[in-house]
C-alpha cells in the first residue's frame, strides 16, 4: 500500500513555492509568445517550458503541447552526458538529433538547455523546446514525406554549447542558421527561448533570496515525492494484471502497436516490446517520443485531477520497447511526423489497455489530422515562409463517460492547447485565401457521449506567379481511431483533396500515394478532418440531445436514424416519438 507522503518543508511555504515554479514555468512561456517572430510560435503556440531538477526531472511545465513535456528530460540528459561537469553559468545548449544520446524527439522541436545558478552552484535545468519552420533536408517546412534517412529529413543538432559564459557562439550559431531557409526569423525565435529561459534565471533566483538555499532544495525533492505518491496513490485502484490492446491500420502494410500494461500494486509497466517493424514512412518514433507519449496518455486519464503535475509522476512507470520496432525507432530511420503519428497511436494504445478496467476514467480516441505543411515565398513582402496547416489540425476530441467530446480540439499531442489562428492573420502570412472552416456534419464517432467534430478546411493558393510547396503529414496508414468505450463508436476517417488550378481533381488515394505537390495559384485544397470516438451505446443517447446535434448541423438526419435510433420528420423538423422507440427496439434487438 502507498504511504501517506508528508511533506519535509512547512505546508504553507511548500503551496508557495510550487505555485510559484510553476508560475515561472508559465511566464517563460508568455515571454515566448510576445517576443517570437513565427507564428507557429506566437499563434499556434507549439512549444512547451519547463524546469528540471539537476537529475532531469521535470520539476515545473506550463501547459502548451503536452507531447514535447515529456521529451525535455532527455534533451537535458543528454548534455549531461556530453559534457558531463564542463557547465558553467550563463551557458546555453541546443539539441534536437533523436539518436545522439537519445536526446531529441524530433529534428524540427529545437530544444534549449539553460543551467540556472545560484551564488555559484548549479540549481536547476531550464529546457525550453519549440517547433520551428524549417530544419534544412530535402523539403521546406521540415517535413519531407520521401526522406529515406534521417538525413534527409534536416540538419541534425547533437548537444551543442551555443552560449560560453553569456556570450553567443557566433561561428556555430552561423553555422545553424545557414543550414535553415528562414535564418533571419529562426535565429529571432532561438533569442526568444534563450530569452524566456533569462527570465526563468531571474525568477528562480528572487525566490531563492526570499527562502534561502536550503528550505528550496528540499522543496524541489517534496514536489517530486509528493508526484511520485499521487501517481502511485491512482496506480494502486487498479486491480492487478496485464491489460493487452493493439492499434492497425486500414492497409494491411501498417505496423501494429501493441500495448501490453501491467499493474502490479503501485507500479505500472507499458511494454511495446511486441509492436510492429519500423516503417518505410516517416512516422518511426525515437524512444525520447515514445516515452513523452506514455506519460501524456498516464497523466490524461489516471492523472487528470492532480493538483501538480511533475517528473514524480514519471517514477512507478516503466516502459519497455524493442529497438529497431515503430515504437523504438533507430539510426537512420526517418522519423519527421513522429509526434503526431505514431504519437497518437502509442496515447490510444495505452487508453485502450486502461479503458478494459477503467472504462469510465479514461477519454476515448480523438481524431486524426490530415494536415499539409506548406512553404514558399509571399510575393508580397518577397520573404520565405513555412508552416503547418494548423486549421486543418482541428480535429475532434473523443468523448468521455458522462461529457460530449469537445469540437476542434486536436490533435490529441496537444490536448486542446493548440491555438488555431485567425483566418485573417494566415492570410497577411501566407500567400492564400480561407473559402471555407467550419464542423463538418456527421464527422465524430456516436455515442451515449458522442465525440467532437472536426472540421471541413478548404482554401485557395494565392500566390500570383509564386507557387505553394506542400507536403503530405497526415497519417500514411489510417489507423483506426481508439478506444471506442462501451459501445461508442469510431469516427469516419478523414478525406484530402486537391483541384489544381488546371481543373483536374486530385483523389484522396492520389494526395496519399504522390505526398507531394507544387500549387499554383487557384488551386484549391479540401481538408475533412475526423472528429472523435463516441462513449457509450448510442441508442442510449436522449433523444432530445439527437434532436439538438440535428438541428445544430452536427449530425444529419441520415445518421440520427441510423445510428442513434432517432427519427425527425424532415418537414417540421419534429421527433416521430413511435417510429423512434419501433427503430431502437428493432436496432437493439438485431445486434
Amino acid at each position: 500500500m502507498t504511504k501517506q507522503y508528508e511533506i519535509r518543508v512547512n505546508p504553507a511555504d511548500f503551496s508557495v513555492l510550487t505555485s510559484a515554479v510553476f508560475t515561472i514555468a508559465r511566464e517563460m512561456g508568455l515571454n515566448m509568445e510576445r517576443t517570437a517572430r513565427a507564428p507557429i510560435y506566437f499563434s499556434a503556440h507549439d512549444f512547451c517550458t519547463s524546469l528540471l531538477s539537476l537529475d532531469a526531472e521535470v520539476i515545473a511545465l506550463a501547459e502548451y503541447i503536452p507531447v514535447l513535456t515529456g521529451a525535455t528530460p532527455f534533451a537535458v540528459n543528454a548534455v549531461r552526458k556530453y559534457f558531463g561537469d564542463d557547465v558553467g553559468e550563463g551557458d546555453v545548449f541546443l539539441v534536437n538529433d533523436p539518436y545522439t544520446l537519445d536526446g531529441g524527439n524530433q529534428l524540427a522541436d529545437w530544444c534549449i538547455v539553460y543551467p540556472i545558478f545560484y551564488q555559484n552552484e548549479q540549481i536547476l535545468w531550464v529546457a525550453n523546446k519549440a517547433h520551428q519552420q524549417d530544419t534544412g533536408g530535402g523539403a521546406p517546412g521540415g517535413y519531407n514525406p520521401h526522406a529515406i534517412d534521417i538525413y534527409a529529413e534536416g540538419l541534425r543538432i547533437p548537444p551543442l554549447r551555443i552560449y560560453k559564459a553569456g556570450r553567443e557562439r557566433r561561428s556555430v550559431v552561423n553555422l545553424i542558421m545557414t543550414n535553415v531557409r528562414i535564418p533571419d526569423v529562426q535565429h529571432s525565435d532561438l533569442l526568444s527561448l534563450i530569452g524566456a529561459a533569462r527570465v526563468a534565471e531571474k525568477r528562480v533566483r528572487a525566490v531563492m533570496d526570499n527562502y534561502g538555499r536550503d528550505i528550496f532544495k528540499v522543496f524541489l525533492e517534496d514536489l517530486l515525492a509528493y508526484g511520485e505518491f499521487l501517481m502511485r496513490a491512482e496506480i494502486e485502484k487498479i486491480p492487478d494484471g496485464t491489460y493487452h490492446s493493439e492499434i492497425h491500420g486500414d492497409v494491411p502494410e501498417a505496423p501494429v502497436i501493441v500495448c501490453d500494461m501491467t499493474v502490479e500494486g503501485d507500479e505500472l509497466t507499458v511494454d511495446f516490446t511486441n509492436s510492429g517493424p519500423m516503417s518505410r514512412e516517416y512516422i518511426n518514433s525515437p524512444i525520447a517520443n515514445t516515452y513523452s507519449s506514455v506519460y501524456q496518455a498516464i497523466l490524461q486519464s489516471l492523472g487528470k485531477r492532480f493538483d501538480v503535475r511533475c517528473g514524480g509522476c514519471y517514477r512507478p512507470i516503466h516502459i519497455r520497447t524493442t529497438p529497431g520496432t515503430i515504437t523504438h525507432a533507430t539510426f537512420p530511420a526517418t522519423h519527421g511526423n513522429c509526434t503526431n503519428f505514431v504519437a497518437k497511436q502509442i496515447i490510444e494504445a495505452v487508453w485502450a489497455a486502461l479503458a478494459q478496467v477503467l472504462p469510465h476514467e479514461t477519454p476515448g480516441g480523438w481524431g486524426s489530422i490530415p494536415y499539409w505543411v506548406f512553404s514558399g515565398v509571399d510575393p508580397r513582402r518577397g520573404e520565405g515562409y513555412g508552416s503547418p496547416d494548423f486549421l486543418s489540425c482541428a480535429s475532434g476530441a473523443g468523448a468521455m463517460w458522462g461529457v460530449d467530446g469537445w469540437s476542434t480540439n486536436g490533435p490529441v499531442i496537444c490536448s486542446g492547447t493548440l491555438y488555431y489562428p485567425e483566418m485573417e492573420v494566415c492570410e497577411s502570412l501566407y500567400p492564400i485565401l480561407w473559402e471555407r472552416w467550419e464542423w463538418a456534419t456527421d464527422s465524430a464517432g456516436p455515442g451515449r457521449w458522442r465525440g467532437g467534430l472536426g472540421v471541413h478546411n478548404e482554401w485557395v493558393a494565392n500566390g500570383g506567379t509564386q507557387p505553394i510547396f506542400v507536403h503530405y503529414a497526415a497519417d500514411p496508414y489510417d489507423y483506426y481511431a481508439a478506444p471506442a468505450i462501451e459501445g461508442g463508436q469510431t469516427p469516419p476517417p478523414n478525406r484530402k483533396e486537391l483541384f489544381l488550378a488546371e481543373g483536374r481533381h486530385v483523389s484522396n488515394q492520389e494526395v496519399r500515394d504522390s505526398k507531394a505537390f507544387v500549387l499554383t495559384s487557384g488551386a484549391r485544397v479540401v481538408d475533412f478532418v475526423q472528429g472523435g470516438c463516441g462513449v457509450g451505446d448510442p441508442l442510449t443517447r436522449e433523444v432530445e440531445e439527437v434532436w439538438k446535434d440535428v438541428r445544430d448541423g452536427l449530425v444529419s438526419l441520415e445518421s440520427a436514424e441510423r445510428d442513434y435510433g432517432v427519427v425527425i420528420d424532415s418537414e417540421n423538423f419534429s421527433v416521430k416519438q413511435k417510429e423512434t422507440e419501433d427503430i431502437r427496439l428493432k436496432m437493439k434487438t438485431n445486434r
